[in-house]
């Protein structure tokens, strides 16, 4: 090989080198994902300021992802309202049947208690009638009665005439009239 060959080869070699080097120098500070690198730095200093669309996108997104939050947090909210909405509505239901059973229990003692009334208005008027009737007669009358009723009715007499009813009462039934009496409050 002559020295003008070999220098050619040097040359070309080395032309050959520089470009590969430079090409991949290139490709590395503009292109690394290229040859498989991440950026080591970016090659423009100058910052740029982010357009006024990135900035509009950057707040609606942070804008969404509050009322998102928000959302799911009124959705727990909606849920534990209608939990409790339901447990307040059996409880309105349960109290609803107390108090109707209640009404039907103070009717009926109403009742119980107006029927109460009326019949010792009338035991009452029996007993004074009985007062002004013959002593014998109502003995024979009450002779002839349930126990309880006859010393219901003697209990409203007037003491004197009971007294004289029961003497004329056969002994045995005296005696249960009066225990009949004991009985009664």
């Amino acid at each position: 090989m002559t020295p003008k060959q070999l220098l050619a080869l040097v040359l070309t070699s080395t032309i050959t080198f520089l470009a590969i080097v430079a090409g991949g120098g290139y490709l590395y500070l503009t292109r690394p994902d290229l040859l498989g690198f991440v950026s080591p730095f970016r090659t423009d200093t100058v910052v740029t300021p982010p357009a006024m669309w990135e900035l509009e996108l950057d707040r609606l997104q942070k804008d969404n992802n509050h009322l998102r939050h928000t959302i799911e947090s009124l959705r727990d909210s909606l849920a534990r309202l209608k939990a409790h909405n339901e447990q307040m509505s059996n409880e309105c239901s349960r109290l609803q049947q107390q108090l109707t059973q209640a009404q039907y229990t103070i009717n009926e003692l109403n009742r119980s208690t107006q029927k109460d009334s009326l019949r010792l208005k009338n035991l009452q008027m029996i007993a004074e009638m009985y007062d002004r009737a013959d002593p014998a007669e109502v003995a024979k009358i009450l002779a002839g009665a349930e126990n309880s009723y006859a010393a219901a009715v003697l209990r409203l007499m007037k003491r004197k005439t009971a007294a004289r009813v029961i003497e004329q009462l056969p002994k045995d039934k005296a005696l249960a009239i009066s225990v009949a009496a004991l009985d009664q409050h």
